[in-house]
């Protein structure tokens, strides 16, 4: 939060870092999705629209200044979890504070799921 006293105070609410988070990440290559609660589910499927803040936490660190920011991604079969995770860290970083002008402490990412290829469930003849 910035304050300028002539001017009153800007707050940034915690699902505004979420929707920014989402969108980050969904432009990942190897990362299918993220895994949302069933309400999440829910309201996409009624509104129609992608719920970018769907399988985004945000949290302020113990100094109540940094967000520390939680990502439970659903990862693509067949690509480097390690490398997906690190290049999901530095890109919801880089986005989230070149947006808003506040720091991140920490990015955890938590592989909640993976995605296998269609061909797998495929009926073979």
């Amino acid at each position: 939060m910035s304050e300028k006293p002539e001017l009153g105070k800007v707050e940034i609410f915690d699902e505004v870092i979420r929707t920014i988070a989402g969108v980050a990440v969904s432009e990942i290559q190897g990362i299918a999705g993220m895994r949302g609660t069933f309400i999440e589910g829910i309201k996409q499927a009624t509104t129609g629209k992608k719920d970018f803040s769907a399988g985004v936490d945000v949290k302020k660190d113990g100094s109540g200044v940094k967000y520390i920011i939680d990502l439970f991604i659903i990862i693509e079969y067949n690509v480097n979890v390690m490398e997906v995770s690190a290049r999901a860290q530095e890109v919801v970083k880089e986005k989230v504070e070149a947006i808003t002008s506040q720091s991140v402490a920490a990015v955890n990412v938590h592989v909640a799921d993976i995605k296998l290829p269609d061909s797998l469930f495929e009926k073979r003849t």
